[in-house]
């Protein structure tokens, strides 16, 4: 249950993906999802209750891959739950609060399908899988360089945040099925050292 939860994630970043171009005179293309929260209660409001929906479902998420790890301690279980309390805190303070996503927490999103992908091989053996988890890794480092680097134009913030936001959102729900589906009936060999 905690892991087949996480479908959870994807669809209410559907809502918060989506929310943007309902709203009069937003600029989507301009303006980042987190912008949402500053802008009329209605939807300031349901944006910032999805943000931390998805960060308690990630938690969840975490404790299912923890419960699930064949090692003692699960790096892709502690990153998805670092990840999971930066989303509670961009529900609970916007982004004219520094602890909006913890002061940038959410870059340890980098690191989470490259371990998932490590640790849960020998249960989903799946080399499409390992291939989707190295891809959104390296996406996700590209993507937090042009951040950093100033590379992404501002009239398209917006736009590419959602772009990226989708095959990120969108992971929780393929890993979940993926745990799912090759976890039936797999037992687990002796518990070892990370």
């Amino acid at each position: 249950m905690t892991i087949r939860q996480a479908h959870i994630i994807w669809i209410a970043s559907i809502v918060n993906i989506g929310i943007g171009f309902i709203i009069p005179e937003f600029n989507v293309l301009a303006k980042s999802i987190s912008h949402v929260a500053l802008e009329a209660p209605i939807f300031a409001y349901t944006h910032r209750a999805m943000d931390v929906i998805i960060g308690v479902s990630m938690c969840t998420f975490a404790f299912g891959l923890f419960k699930m790890s064949p090692y003692k301690f699960s790096v892709a279980a502690f990153t998805t739950f670092l990840l999971g309390c930066s989303m509670i805190s961009a529900g609970i303070w916007t982004l004219k609060s520094p602890l909006h996503l913890l002061y940038n927490l959410s870059i340890f999103m980098i690191l989470i399908p490259v371990c998932a992908a490590l640790e849960f091989k020998n249960i989903i053996n799946s080399s499409k899988f390992e291939a989707y988890c190295v891809l959104l890794a390296l996406i996700h480092v590209l993507m937090f360089w042009l951040i950093y680097a100033g590379f992404i134009p501002q009239s398209y913030n917006g736009l590419i945040q959602r772009l990226w936001a989708v095959p990120t959102m969108g992971w929780f729900g393929y890993a979940a099925w993926q745990l799912t589906k090759h976890s039936r009936g797999h037992k687990h060999g002796a518990p070892s050292a990370l």
